[in-house]
C-alpha cells in the first residue's frame, strides 16, 4: 500500500488543531508534534539537556514552560536555540511513528513546517489560513497572553501570505464558523482520498 504523508500547517491560532481533530474524526491517522514535545517535556533527560540550555526557565528547579516562551519569543538567538534542541528529535518521533501507521493517508500537524524547511519530506501540505486580527484574538484566548505577546509571536513565524496553491500544497480558509471549517476539511479529504 502506498502510503502519502500529508502534512498540516499553518501560523499560530489558525486553527490547524481543529483541522487535524475533524480528519481524525473521519478515521485517518494524525499525529502531532505538540503532541510529542509534550510527550518529551515528560522525559528526564530531555527535561535535563533543555534546562542546562535555557537555565532562566527554571523556577525553583522546576521547568516553566511560560517561561521558556517569554525567552524564545523575545530573542531570536534563544528560539534558534530551541528549535535547533527540539526539532529534530520531535521529527524523528513524528516520522517513526508515520512509518508505524497502517492507512493510505497519513496525516501530521507541523507548526513549523516551512521555518525548519520539512516541507521536502512530504506528499503534500495543507496550509491553514486566517487572518491575522482572528488569529490573535484565538491566541489570547487560548493561551491567556495579551495582545502584544500574541502578536511577538506570529512575527516570528513564517509568512504564509506569500504561499499560493499548487499540485502538492491546499490552502484552507478559516474564515468563518467551525461547521463551515469542517465542511472544507470534508471536501479536502475527499480530494485526497482520489487523487
Amino acid at each position: 500500500m502506498k502510503k502519502q504523508k500529508i502534512a498540516i500547517t499553518g501560523g499560530i491560532g489558525s486553527g490547524k488543531s481543529s483541522v487535524a481533530e475533524f480528519i481524525r474524526q473521519e478515521g485517518y491517522p494524525v499525529f502531532s508534534c505538540d503532541e510529542i514535545n509534550r510527550s518529551l517535556l515528560s522525559k528526564h533527560d530531555y527535561l535535563e539537556k533543555l534546562q542546562r540550555l535555557f537555565p532562566e526557565a527554571v523556577t525553583e528547579g522546576t521547568f516553566d514552560k511560560k517561561k521558556l516562551a517569554e525567552t524564545v519569543f523575545s530573542d531570536k538567538e534563544a528560539l534558534a536555540r530551541l528549535n535547533a534542541f527540539s526539532h529534530p528529535r520531535i521529527m524523528k518521533e513524528l516520522f517513526r511513528e508515520i512509518e508505524q501507521a497502517e492507512a493510505s493517508l497519513v496525516f501530521a500537524e507541523v507548526p513549523l513546517l516551512f521555518e525548519e524547511g520539512y516541507e521536502t519530506q512530504f506528499d503534500k501540505v495543507i496550509v491553514v489560513f486566517r487572518e491575522e486580527k482572528e488569529r490573535i484574538s484565538s491566541v489570547v484566548n487560548r493561551d491567556g497572553i495579551s495582545e502584544k505577546a500574541a502578536w511577538a509571536r506570529i512575527q516570528n513565524q513564517y509568512d504564509y501570505n506569500k504561499l499560493s496553491e499548487g499540485q502538492n500544497l491546499f490552502i484552507l480558509k478559516n474564515e468563518g464558523t467551525l461547521s463551515s471549517l469542517k465542511a472544507s476539511v470534508l471536501f479536502l479529504l475527499d480530494t485526497l482520498a482520489n487523487s
